[in-house]
């Protein structure tokens, strides 16, 4: 099984249902210290727990070309 840690207030997606939000609390495994599941604040205001097999972490694109044109 994979580890996985989340932080206080970092950006997630529930993969069942596509919503995103952002972690508001964390269980932990008492074994090892790996989060179990985490507790969601949705975008609509809903708040959830989750395994973290249901949960993945909100991937931001950035573009570096966002300064200048690719023609200049």
């Amino acid at each position: 099984m994979m580890s996985e840690t989340y932080d206080l207030g970092e950006s997630v997606v529930h993969r069942g249902s596509g919503k995103m939000g952002e972690v508001v609390d964390a269980a932990e495994s008492t074994e090892d210290g790996t989060t179990e599941s985490v507790k969601i604040k949705y975008e609509d205001g809903s708040i959830d727990w989750h395994s973290v097999s249901e949960v993945s972490k909100m991937l931001y694109e950035t573009d570096p070309t966002s300064s200048k044109t690719l023609f200049d």
